[in-house]
């Protein structure tokens, strides 16, 4: 039975997080001196009104949070928080489209970073802002940030992290979730601080590293003009961007047992992230190939000329990507198709679970590899116990079940989504890349009719609330987004 009543005072809570961080946008746009006080105040206020409404009707409710109550947490606060943030852009007049607002919500808080704006550029700064701190609230989980600085909930903090974490693991750094939450968090706070520092002596502005920093360690990728990092034209800022869209990609309690427990052993230790190096790093070789003029041999200067400049390209692109991150400093489409299939495949890949990244996740497809070969094996020896093994420890067979559950949803909302998307006249390619870029929440799509530098705002509005679903679908691991349309769950037993 749902317990109604906790839900809605978890609800509340979040809500009042909301409130706080509109407000700190008015703030901002007070600060530059524009007319913000409406464009934030009518929301800030809603959503104050919302919190405390939701928390007093749960005032007396049982300090219980079953496991369908979490669930039915996680996908209400994603939706909830995504209606009300995508008031800003309709009050000020950025947009008069619902579904361009929705979308633009929903794709900063699920970090996907696409944007249905086509001059970033025109925004005032609280709306960019906004942008941005949506962004670094939905990175680490906005149910998961709550759990790090309001009083924990008891059994029902387990059942909230296990509603939102990402991916199969996220790692726990200590027997409570609620002081996990807070190191991570801090820990988040940290690497955040540390990239806006290095973008400032990279040769950022103030205004542009705030954001940047807040987009980058988020692998968001929302940036503050419209030609994202390619604005800058500064290869300081590329590699700087690019090592911190490196380190968002790893497991943060693993780089926070690095970093700070000194476990530096663990570091190649782990199998999911040699994966996650091995296969970024074949693809900037195959990448910067592709980038490189077939006639480099012979080219004026020799090797050196273009080499480098390739290099450079291809790392920043294909850590942008794999990441999910999605910051862009040319046009794909420009490159050979060979270098789309590149871009395509590790942006479904993902990087690891228990960072701020999309996709599927490495850890899922090592394993999918794993029972993939074991199958031979088994083949030859039909009697021979043949355990499956993930850092050492046997992986049990319901934990199997569940990866081939995933990849199963997720091929079977793929499909759908790209017949839907060619059914409004978009090609294959554009359908694919549209599905894709949302669905593995990556950003930037390839396609000859949407570009990864257009807007995606020339879209129609229905295609504009599907992606806006497929984008929320990704970001909860589709599981905890669709248990609430089953039955099943409202059922009593």
């Amino acid at each position: 039975m749902i317990n109604h009543r906790i839900v809605l005072r978890a609800l509340g809570s979040l809500l009042y997080i909301e409130s706080l961080l509109l407000a700190l946008c008015m703030l901002v746009g007070v600060f530059y001196q524009e007319t913000a006080f409406w464009t934030f105040g009518i929301p800030t206020l809603l959503s104050a009104t919302l919190g405390y409404g939701f928390t007093r009707f749960g005032k007396n409710a049982e300090n219980r949070l079953s496991r369908r109550d979490g669930y039915l947490v996680v996908s209400l606060t994603w939706a909830v928080f995504s209606i009300v943030g995508m008031m800003p852009f309709l009050i000020s007049g950025a947009t008069d489209r619902p579904s361009v607002a929705f979308f633009e919500a929903m794709s900063g808080f699920t970090t996907t970073g696409s944007t249905a704006f086509a001059d970033v550029d025109g925004l005032t700064h609280s709306l960019l802002f906004w942008r941005s701190i949506s962004h670094w609230l939905g990175g680490m989980g906005i149910v998961f940030f709550t759990l790090a600085i309001l009083p924990g909930m008891g059994n029902g903090d387990q059942k909230l992290f296990a509603a939102e974490a990402t991916g199969l693991k996220l790692g726990k750094l200590h027997p409570r979730i609620h002081t996990t939450a807070r190191w991570l968090w801090g820990f988040y706070l940290l690497l955040t601080g540390l990239c806006f520092g290095a973008l400032l002596l990279a040769g950022m502005g103030l205004f542009d590293a705030i954001n940047h920093a807040l987009s980058t360690v988020a692998t968001g990728g929302f940036s503050t003009h419209t030609a994202s990092i390619g604005w800058f034209n500064s290869p300081t800022i590329e590699l700087t961007e690019s090592l911190f869209m490196f380190l968002a990609s790893i497991n943060f309690a693993l780089l926070y047992l690095i970093l700070f427990r000194g476990k530096v052993r663990i570091f190649w230790q782990d199998s999911e992230l040699r994966g996650f190096i091995v296969v970024l790093g074949l693809a900037i070789v195959c990448m910067t190939v592709i980038l490189t003029p077939s006639d480099w041999l012979t080219a004026a200067g020799g090797p050196l000329s273009t080499l480098p400049d390739s290099l450079r390209r291809a790392v920043f692109n294909c850590i942008s990507v794999m990441s999910t991150t999605g910051f862009t400093t040319e046009n794909y489409m420009d490159w050979h198709p060979n270098g789309w299939v590149i871009i395509s495949l590790i942006g479904i890949c993902g990087a690891c679970a228990g960072s701020t990244s999309g996709g599927i996740k490495m850890i899922r497809l090592i394993l999918g590899a794993k029972v993939f070969f074991t199958e031979f094996l088994r083949a030859l020896h039909p009697r021979a116990v043949i355990p499956i093994r993930i850092n050492g420890h046997i992986v049990e067979s319901h934990v199997v079940r569940t990866v081939f559950a995933f990849f199963t949803a997720y091929c079977i909302i793929l499909v759908l989504s790209i017949c839907i998307i060619c059914g409004y006249d978009y090609s294959l390619l554009d359908s694919f890349g549209m599905a894709i870029s949302s669905l593995s929440n990556i950003g930037p799509t390839i396609g000859h009719q949407l570009s990864p530098l257009d807007s995606w705002g020339t879209l129609p509005d229905g295609l504009l609330w599907l992606n806006s679903f497929l984008m929320l679908c990704g970001r909860l691991e589709i599981f905890s987004l669709l248990l609430p349309f089953i039955p099943a769950f409202w059922q009593e037993n």
